[in-house]
């Protein structure tokens, strides 16, 4: 994570109010999720951005 003002996205949980910022690998179609705290949480398959 280089700068956490510069994520691709953000999602909170519903259940627990819990905030994470993603930022998007491209070339990999994967999107990395960080807590507040910058400790990374996960890694999916970036979310479509359509609706």
């Amino acid at each position: 994570m280089s700068n956490s003002n510069n994520y691709d996205r953000t999602s909170q949980n519903e259940s627990d109010g819990q905030k994470f910022s993603g930022y998007d690998d491209k070339e990999s179609g994967k999107t990395d999720w960080y807590t507040e705290d910058g400790t990374l949480d996960s890694s999916t398959k970036t979310p479509s951005d359509e609706y």
